[in-house]
This record gives C-alpha cells, structure tokens and sequence, in this order.
C-alpha cells in the first residue's frame, strides 16, 4: 500500500475519532455513528479513492447481531408477542408504501429501471444492492440511495432527538446504557461474543448470504442468552468501533464519480427518500397508541427507515424506551428481509415508464 493511501487512512481514522469526541462533548445524539459518516462524506467527495469492501462489513453487522442478542429477554419476546399485530402491520405497511413510491417512480420515468423498487426498500440495504444487481438494476443508483436514505434518516433523528431533549426529554423510562454497551466483561464473556461474530462471519462468506453475520450470532446469542447459557455483553469500545466503522462504511460510498453520474436522478433520490420517511413518520401514531407511556423519539427510532444500528446509535444516551425500538426494528429486519425482495420482483412487471 503505497504511503500516501496509508496516511489517508490514519487521517481519516484520526477525523472519526476527534468527530466522535467532538460531538459526545457537545451532546449531539447518535455522535459514534454520525460524527465518523460526516467525516468520511468529506473524505469520499474529496477524491481522496478510499474504498471498503462490502466483505470487510461483516464483522461490524456480527457485532450488531450479538448487541440486539445481548438484549433479547423474555420481557422483550413478551413485549412483541403483545403488540405483534400492530409490530407487523406497520412494518408490512412501510414497505407497501415503498413499493408505491417505487412503482410511480419508475413507471414515470423519474429513475432507471427498477432501481427505485430497490434503492427505497427501509432496510436490509446490503442485501437490497445485491438482488437489485441481479435482477438487472444500475447498482450505483441503488448503493447510492440506500446510503443517502441512512444519512437523511440518521440525521433527522439526531435532529428530532435533540429536539426532544432540549423539550426536557421523553417520558419513557431510559434503559441503561449497560444493558447493551457493556463495560468490563470476564474472559468467558469475551470468548462467546468471539465465537459468535467468527461464525457468523464465516456462514456469510461461506454462503454468500451477507445477512448471516447479522442472523447467525442474532439467533444463537440470543438462545444462549434465554437459556441463561452464556451472556452476551458488548464492550463498549468493540460498540463504538463497530458504529464509527459503520458510519465509515456508508459515508465512503459517496464517491465523487458515482455522484456526478447520478447527478441528474438526485432530485429524484431526495423526494423519493423524503416520501418513504414521511410515510414512516405517519406511521408512528399506532405505536404511540398501541405501545402506553411512550414518547414521540421512541416511536420515530422504531419505526425510522434507517436500520436497527442508526436506531440504537442514537437513542443510546436519550431517555427512549429501546425494548420498544428493538421490537419493532427486529420484526421490520424479518418482514424486509422476507417481503421486500418478493414485492419487488411482483412490482416490477408494472414498471415500464410510460
């Protein structure tokens, strides 16, 4: 690796860092995610060519998969079990609605082929780009509106999060940060979380089902955690690592040549983006109905189109209700994951631009 890319490295890794400690000092929500994407936009737009493989991703999604196991409970299981027709129809609900928009999109001619049906799915974006690819879609305009859908959500959170803080916060009672961003752990601890992220992403590459890293150490952490096994715990630097790797991940996706060719569809992308959280946003009033004493942030980062890791990156220091998050972020994965790429191919017979 030449020396110049090695300094490129150290500085955009030295950016992320000082943007996350920056920003926890002045209290903005959602900082270890937010601060390092910012940073790497810069980097990206700047020509500086960093690139990080999608392989390189799957540790930081089997770090994700052990963080939702470390707080799978019974209550939590409980908690959907109650609520899961409400849980399900509004995540059925957001991806018909994506759909929609999809299918009036590229139908008018707005964006290419089925590009749209891809690029606004709410979630499960590294799988999106893959099946969009096979099917035929321009990769490019899907990466890029997967990656502009999480920035624009993730910022609209931190937004609305300080909004609420700065209200006097939320009346949902806060879970600690201790239940999912664990501090010192035992030797055994560290042993489990270990093996967990290896296999998950080992069965990924092994597959070629990406989601693996996630689904694997998912299930068989949280089993190991009901059945009182073993404990899952995340350590909180392994948690802010793998959020500032993600926050990297997606904002070096912005390169300069994939923006300037796609330059023409973006006021296409933003109305697109803007449709399918508005959309997401409307359904927020049956999870303040259904789910009592919950506030409007906890109900946006349930149902916020911007996946389970933005989600918990910001409500992370806010008084948010995460059992209810989580409840809803863990049924929208499932329904996205399963729904998502049939409505997709479905829809697309009906796409031809008039």
């Amino acid at each position: 690796m030449p020396h110049k890319r090695v300094f490129q490295w150290v500085l955009l890794m030295a950016g992320a860092g000082a943007s996350l400690v920056l920003l926890r000092a002045l209290h903005v929500p959602g900082a270890v995610l937010l601060g390092p994407m910012l940073v790497a936009i810069g980097f990206a737009l700047s020509g500086a060519g960093l690139e990080l493989k999608p392989g390189i991703f799957l540790p930081v999604q089997a770090v994700l998969g052990c963080m939702v196991a470390s707080v799978v409970s019974r209550d939590l299981l409980q908690l959907i079990a109650d609520h899961w027709v409400v849980v399900l129809t509004v995540n059925v609900l957001s991806v018909a609605a994506a759909g929609v928009v999809a299918v009036v999109f590229t139908r008018r001619g707005w964006l290419p082929g089925q590009s749209a049906i891809w690029g606004l799915s709410p979630g499960a974006a590294s799988t999106m780009m893959m099946l969009g690819e096979q099917q035929g879609a321009d990769p490019r305009v899907i990466a890029l509106m997967q990656h502009l859908r999480i920035v624009f959500v993730t910022l609209t959170a931190v937004a609305v999060a300080g909004l609420v803080g700065a209200s006097g916060g939320p009346a949902a009672s806060p879970v600690p940060a201790t239940v999912f961003l664990a501090g010192a752990v035992s030797a055994d601890v560290v042993a489990v979380l270990g093996a967990l992220i290896a296999a998950g992403v080992a069965v990924a590459m092994a597959t070629r089902w990406r989601q693996a890293a996630f689904w694997l150490p998912l299930v068989v952490g949280s089993g190991l955690h009901l059945a009182h096994l073993s404990t899952v715990e995340i350590p909180v630097m392994v948690a802010a690592v793998a959020f500032a790797f993600g926050g990297c991940y997606a904002g070096l996706r912005f390169n300069r040549k994939v923006l300037l060719d796609c330059l023409h569809l973006m006021p296409a992308m933003l109305l697109g983006i803007l449709l399918m959280t508005g959309s997401c946003i409307a359904l927020m009033w049956p999870i303040l109905r259904s789910f009592e004493g919950i506030d409007a942030l906890t109900a946006f980062l349930a149902i916020m189109p911007g996946g389970i890791d933005a989600a918990v990156a910001v409500a992370h220091g806010m008084h948010a209700s995460v059992p209810v998050i989580l409840a809803v972020q863990v049924m929208r994965l499932i329904v996205v994951t399963i729904l998502a790429p049939q409505m997709a191919r479905l829809v697309s017979r009906y796409c031809e631009p008039r």
